[in-house]
């Protein structure tokens, strides 16, 4: 009675995380499993995914990580957390990126912490550059008799405000900025791809890219689907053909995308005044 109540109860509560994937094989070796994590949609937030991909470097069950992808960019900030935490979890266990539809600018700067990278030969990517937009409203604010009065401590404080011209300087200093964030974009990418200075000349103009041409200039790895990927973390991993994958939802309900200030999505709700330094595909 004892032996089945344990069996019971492991059938129930499962032996480490991987049996509770979604997707999985019959004949798992001791419950070892690729674990896939996505990165879906703009990026703002990097915490969660940033903590799957810390849980499943503390799950010992998890062999490899495929780190799916489906984002035209985003923040700067949040895209480098992301890239980094790839880069120490394939120290340890073995990353893999596959690109689905995009995974461009901050989308693919993730992926260059990866192994491997692999996209299908339409996927775009590429779009290697840095953005920043800013509106200016105080037109139409003359036109309306609204006047904006500023007390600040330093000429630059304002700078980029939507309520009066930019100046030469101004604009002069938020070049400077973006050509700085450029500058470590572009040395991820000669790093992690030894691309020599010349190619990035052309290639770190921005243009966005199909998988098949950036694999043709050593962007990624190979193409293939999501399933190749997944075989490739399963072999370096030296896990068997039939190992478990196991997958995880990347997104909260969409009620508590609109009430939790760190959900992701949630910022798009919000007014922008000004802009952002931005990873992303115009």
């Amino acid at each position: 009675m004892k032996k089945l109540l344990v069996l019971f109860l492991l059938v129930v509560v499962g032996v480490g995380s991987c049996v509770a994937g979604k997707r999985m094989a019959s004949k798992s070796e001791s419950g070892r499993c690729v674990q896939i994590v996505r990165l879906e949609g703009e990026i703002m937030d990097s915490r969660r995914v940033v903590e799957r991909l810390e849980e499943a470097r503390a799950d010992s069950n998890v062999r490899a990580v495929v780190l799916r992808i489906e984002s035209p960019g985003g923040a700067v900030g949040a895209s480098q957390e992301i890239y980094e935490s790839v880069r120490l979890l394939d120290k340890v266990k073995p990353v893999v990126a596959s690109i689905g539809n995009v995974g461009a600018s901050g989308g693919y700067y993730s992926a260059l912490g990866a192994r491997r990278i692999w996209a299908n030969p339409g996927s775009l990517t590429g779009s290697i550059g840095v953005i920043t937009q800013f509106t200016d409203v105080h037109g139409l604010m003359d036109k309306l008799g609204i006047h904006a009065e500023v007390v600040k401590s330093g000429e630059a404080k304002d700078a980029g405000s939507p309520f009066r011209p930019m100046t030469e300087r101004e604009k002069a200093l938020f070049h400077t900025m973006v050509l700085d964030v450029y500058a470590q974009f572009r040395g991820a990418v000669s790093e992690r791809r030894h691309v020599d200075s010349a190619a990035l000349d052309t290639l770190a103009d921005g243009r966005v890219l199909t998988g098949r041409q950036a694999w043709k200039a050593k962007l990624i790895d190979t193409l293939g689907t999501l399933l190749q990927a997944e075989a490739e973390a399963k072999a370096l991993a030296r896990l068997p053909a039939d190992a478990d994958v196991q997958e995880q939802e990347s997104h909260l309900p969409l009620w508590r995308r609109l009430v939790d200030p760190d959900a992701e999505g949630f910022s798009r709700l919000l007014p922008q005044v000004g802009s952002r330094v931005e990873l992303r595909m115009p």
